[in-house]
Formats: C-alpha cells, sequence, structure tokens
C-alpha cells in the first residue's frame, strides 16, 4: 500500500504546479476587474464605459484561467484512479508470486 500512495503523491505534485499557476492568473486578472470596477465609480460616460469593458475583459480572463485549472486536476484524478488500481493489482500478483515461491520452496525442504 505504500508505493500506491507514493506514486498517488507523485503525480500529484505534477499536476499541482500547473494548476496553482492557473489559479495565481486567475486571481490576478479577477483583481485586476475589481480595480477597474471600483474606478470606474467614479468616471463619467464613455469613460467609464471603457473602463467596466476592461474589467470584463479582466474577468473573462479569470473565468478562462479557472477553467483550464480545471485540465490538470482531472488528469491527476484520472491518472490516480487508472494507474493507483493497475498498481494495487500488481502488487497484489507479486504477493502471490511470493508465497507461492516460498511455500514451494518449503516443500522442497520438507522433502529432503
Amino acid at each position: 500500500m505504500g508505493f500506491r500512495s507514493l506514486f498517488t503523491k507523485g503525480v500529484a505534485v505534477t499536476s499541482a504546479g500547473r494548476t496553482s499557476q492557473h489559479s495565481r492568473k486567475a486571481s490576478s486578472y479577477a483583481k485586476q476587474a475589481m480595480n477597474c470596477f471600483r474606478q470606474a465609480k467614479s468616471l463619467k460616460a464613455e469613460k467609464k464605459i471603457d473602463k467596466m469593458l476592461d474589467g470584463l475583459s479582466y474577468l473573462s480572463n479569470s473565468v478562462l484561467e479557472v477553467s483550464d485549472s480545471v485540465t490538470p486536476i482531472s488528469m491527476m484524478n484520472a491518472t490516480t484512479a487508472l494507474l493507483g488500481d493497475n498498481i494495487q493489482k500488481m502488487i497484489n500478483q507479486s504477493q502471490l508470486n511470493i508465497i507461492s515461491t516460498l511455500g514451494n520452496k518449503k516443500i522442497k525442504r520438507a522433502s529432503k
């Protein structure tokens, strides 16, 4: 069970970097959007609309980054689920092979 846990953590660490990069970008864009909306409060007419459009642009970029962060997370989950189960099966089979080999050696020793 230790190898499976180690493998799962390894996959998680490799995906964490990409996910946190998208998260940082999303936060940055969201903060820029909030600043634009705050500034728009004090502006008039066309400048106000321009500033709000800038804010909406930043907001859409933020949503896009959040959306892009889902891919590494889903890949991590899929890889962990698929390969983790396969690794567990391989470990179980190896354990059965070792037990069988040891059992055969005991039988050979007993017959001598």
